[in-house]
């Protein structure tokens, strides 16, 4: 595990913009999965203001949301609402394109079939969240959706939450280039520590092995 432990949540945030900045510097293009949540929202913020805005939009992006609660697209729940309002705050940069998944079709098998058919091919990165159960994406613990290996994207019912979700597979998250794994907080204290020791949380099993970069403040980490 490659952790990065930084004093306060700003200072995860900033480092983590310079990050994806880097990234995509200097090419012609590059193709970005983001998740949703509270942790990344001030990221998309910042990364949407100037002067960000203005260095993202010198490579053509592929924006791709990470996973998605099976609502309306103008939902206060949606993922791709919240990054619309903060990551294109101030509008979609011409060469950028952002694949959502369509929820508005009212069926949760055709709206990942839609989204597998505009698929950009592997990911440049790919940043993630992880839930206080060890939940990453919409791969949560015990759900049928984390076996899935021959599926770009798939849908999902999750019990506990009593909702249906889609979300890309782990094939394709461990396909990525690179992993950003942002958790902040004392309550991910505990996941941490058992990913470390060895502990097969969803989140575990997309990261281990790989280039995955966590980017962990010191509630979390301790």
């Amino acid at each position: 595990m490659n952790l990065r432990i930084f004093d306060t949540v700003d200072d995860l945030i900033r480092a983590a913009a310079r990050t994806i900045v880097h990234r995509v510097e200097g090419r012609e293009s590059a193709s970005i999965a983001l998740s949703g949540g509270s942790t990344p929202k001030p990221l998309y913020e910042l990364l949407g203001s100037s002067p960000w805005h203005e260095a993202l939009a010198k490579t053509a992006i592929t924006w791709v949301v990470v996973d998605e609660r099976y609502v309306p697209p103008d939902d206060p729940q949606s993922n791709a609402a919240m990054i619309e309002r903060t990551l294109f705050a101030n509008g979609l940069s011409p060469s950028h394109r952002f694949l959502r998944f369509k929820t508005e079709l009212n069926d949760p098998a055709a709206t990942a079939a839609l989204f597998e058919s505009e698929w950009p091919g592997d990911l440049d990165l790919v940043l993630l969240g992880c839930g206080d159960d060890g939940h990453t994406a919409s791969l949560f613990p015990g759900t049928p959706v984390l076996e899935v290996a021959d599926r770009i994207a798939a849908e999902v019912f999750v019990p506990k939450l009593d909702q249906w979700r889609v979300t890309i597979t782990t094939p394709v998250i461990r396909a990525a280039k690179l992993r950003m794994v942002l958790a902040a907080g004392a309550s991910k204290a505990k996941i941490i520590r058992e990913v470390r020791e060895g502990v097969e949380h969803p989140i575990a099993m997309v990261t281990r092995g790989l280039e995955s970069w966590w980017f962990v403040d010191r509630e979390a980490a301790s």
